[in-house]
């Protein structure tokens, strides 16, 4: 097991994990709070956004700025588009018990998805999940396909993290006495060669946290078959969805509809022939 010791110093977590004072507020009529046991007394408040019971999943792992309630005006156009979307969350983050670290983010992500897969089984749930991650949420992404691929039908990445002790320093962490490898950081590259499942990448142009070319270095190291990579134009680290607005999530329903050989085409005709019937 890796150790993340140099990373999980308070100074450095106090920057990956900003704190937010943001109460739940009451979920959507399309959404369900569920909450999940990671640990012994660590609870993670989750929300789960639903559009059908065949349609695609969508387990996002978001940016430690994101919180629960803030998430609803986004996932309603992944609800739009035909799409579920499970949103995760961190120990010690928001609504939260527990301390945050690198460590425990790691642990509780792998448990949380095995807990809510489950879950969404239970519910009736039979569409394909596909794990998304967000700036930081993309370590957890990524870590998350190399060690269930097998679960996956496909990984998408926004904003995705390459070098560590270049992100860390971006994000303003003083690293002068605490040099740190990629061996003993998030090690996104190294892991993301060994994924083999269908892979979506988008990046902002205008990131000043991670480079373009660090985006790109990431996209060229995947082991997937099928890769796609999107710059979005004017987008910075924390914009890119907003930024790419509709065409954005209609570019993640494109990809999870390729991947599950869903024909687009039949599909609206079939629709357009029965809405003919009526």
């Amino acid at each position: 097991m890796t150790s993340y010791i140099k990373i999980d110093q308070p100074e450095i977590i106090a920057l990956l994990f900003p704190p937010q004072n943001r109460d739940l507020t009451p979920s959507p009529a399309n959404a369900e709070d569920v909450s999940f046991e990671t640990d012994t007394g660590i609870s993670l408040n989750c929300r789960f956004y639903f559009s059908d019971l065949e349609a695609p999943t969508i387990f996002f792992f978001p940016s430690t700025s994101e919180s629960v309630s803030s998430f609803d005006a986004v996932a309603e156009k992944y609800l739009q588009q035909g799409m579920n979307i499970f949103l995760a969350s961190y120990r010690g983050c928001h609504e939260n018990s527990g301390t945050a670290s690198v460590s425990a983010m790691y642990a509780d992500s792998e448990k949380l998805f095995h807990l809510a897969t489950a879950w969404l089984k239970d519910k009736g749930y039979k569409g394909h999940l596909f794990v998304m991650g967000q700036s930081l949420g993309s370590v957890c992404a990524i870590d998350l396909v190399v060690n269930n691929n097998d679960l996956v039908k496909g990984l998408i990445i926004e904003s995705g993290i390459c070098d560590t002790a270049g992100f860390l320093e971006a994000i303003g962490a003083d690293l002068r006495a605490n040099d740190i490898s990629e061996e003993e950081g998030f090690n996104n590259i190294e892991k993301i060669e060994k994924i083999k499942n269908p892979t979506l990448i988008f990046h902002g142009a205008r990131d000043a946290l991670v480079a373009i070319a660090e985006a790109e270095n990431l996209q060229a190291s995947s082991g997937a078959r099928t890769k796609q990579f999107f710059v979005i134009p004017g987008a910075e680290h924390h914009s890119v969805s907003e930024t790419g607005g509709d065409l954005y999530t209609k570019t993640i329903k494109q990809f999870t509809d390729t991947v599950c050989g869903v024909n687009t085409w039949r599909q609206k005709r079939r629709s357009h022939k029965r809405n003919e019937k009526r």
